[in-house]
């Protein structure tokens, strides 16, 4: 057996090395857990480029150690501008060292309240009237836009809290958020913000002139309900295209969401030079939203998972820097997040910290007779040995309502 850990300068990496540790913090890095199996020249170039040194975990490697050189000294390029992951200021650092309290949970739980119902008028007066009020959904994109920029964190974390009876609705809701946040992140111009917010919002409302016992079927799709589905992004462009006052992007991204970069989306099969940002973008939180969501016909996932799915997509399903940088927005936590601790606990992030990612302060949870409740107060960076190791930290980050936990009562609870 060779050694199972080894220190190697990033010189040293092949594609098939698990990167274990590395000399600059993980939320510094474009991946969305910590440790990743190097599966591609560009993320072998990516270590290169950014770190002085790297654990390998050889156990978790697809191909066998070599000789291993010596590391050379390498400095740091002063003259080189600080990655914007590592600018406290930079928009794709917006969630980061945000929390969750009384005012801002309370502020966002009526706005959201009042937007999820502007949002369902919206879709149900469309199905039944065939019209779009095109002033009411322009006030939600910048109600939202508003409600984002004071309460960032309770808003993205309310994306994450799902309600079933209208996920047409939700989910324009639930994508708008992102896209507006993902935009700010992309440092895209006020004006382009306001597109992508829009585009987002109205990007599946091709889907209310699609058979709902259809769009709810809990078992497997025939071929011929497979195709009456994809038909929502061409049904959604001719819809929004007509209207004069409708922005053409917005009308673009209803009908290109599903596309793929390697062009083996729908409806056209256009590839990654043929598609607007706008476009990639909302095709990207359209995904996020949509797999961390509990579906007639699958249970939600975590939001790990739903980054995982977007990280191996990137380049042949999804735009790289787009990827990258909504992973970095978003954090491997962010505030709401419910987890499993190393203990075994279960907790809930109450608010994240730029230094220390991995480690936030969080509200651990007690089981009691009637389910669970919230216990006390930890910041998993301050808890450290004698020899400043960290004595718990995050295991396992969980989907919003496992083992029945209502994160959205517990939180309101606590803070009330």
């Amino acid at each position: 057996m060779w050694q199972r850990e080894m220190i190697v300068h990033p010189s040293d990496l092949e594609v098939g090395n698990y990167v274990l540790r590395l000399d600059i913090p993980w939320i510094d890095t474009p991946f969305p857990l910590q440790g990743v199996l190097i599966d591609s020249e560009e993320t072998l170039a990516w270590f290169v480029e950014h770190c002085e040194w790297v654990v390998i975990d050889y156990e978790r490697s697809s191909v066998p150690p070599r000789q291993r050189r010596p590391m050379p000294e390498r400095k740091k390029n002063k003259d080189v501008p600080a990655p914007a992951s590592s600018d406290p200021d930079h928009p794709v650092n917006a969630l980061r060292g945000q929390r969750l309290d009384k005012d801002s949970v309370g502020v966002a739980l009526r706005a959201y309240g009042l937007l999820d119902n502007q949002a369902r008028h919206l879709i149900r007066g469309f199905a039944q009237q065939g019209t779009i009020e095109i002033k009411t959904a322009e006030r939600v994109v910048a109600e939202l836009a508003g409600y984002l920029q004071q309460n960032l964190a309770a808003m993205v974390w309310l994306t994450r809290i799902k309600d079933r009876d209208d996920y047409t609705a939700q989910h324009s809701i639930n994508s708008a958020i992102l896209a507006l946040g993902l935009a700010h992140a992309l440092e895209w111009s006020p004006d382009q913000i306001e597109v992508a917010g829009m585009a987002a919002l109205l990007h599946d409302v091709g889907n209310v002139e699609i058979d709902q016992e259809i769009l709810q079927k809990p078992d497997l799709l025939t071929e011929e309900e497979y195709r009456q589905i994809k038909t929502h992004t061409t049904r959604g462009y001719d819809l929004l295209s007509k209207r004069d006052e409708v922005n053409s992007l917005v009308a673009l991204a209803a009908l290109e969401h599903h596309e793929r970069c390697d062009g083996r989306g729908y409806p056209y099969g256009k590839g990654a030079t043929d598609l607007h940002p706008i476009s990639k973008l909302v095709a990207i939180v359209d995904v996020y939203d949509a797999v961390t969501s509990e579906r007639s016909y699958r249970t939600a996932r975590s939001h790990h998972d739903a980054l995982g799915i977007l990280w191996r997509g990137r380049d042949h399903k999804f735009d790289r820097a787009m990827v990258e940088t909504f992973i970095q927005f978003m954090g491997w936590v962010a505030p709401g997040t419910l987890v499993r601790l190393s203990n075994g606990d279960l907790a809930v992030v109450e608010e994240t910290n730029i230094v220390h990612g991995f480690y936030p302060i969080v509200r651990r949870l007690e089981h009691g007779g009637a389910g669970y409740r919230a216990g006390e107060r930890m910041d998993l960076a301050e808890l450290k040995d004698s020899e400043n190791n960290h004595l718990i930290h995050i295991e396992e980050v969980l989907p919003d309502g496992a083992h029945g936990v209502n994160v959205k009562a517990l939180l309101v609870a606590v803070l009330d």
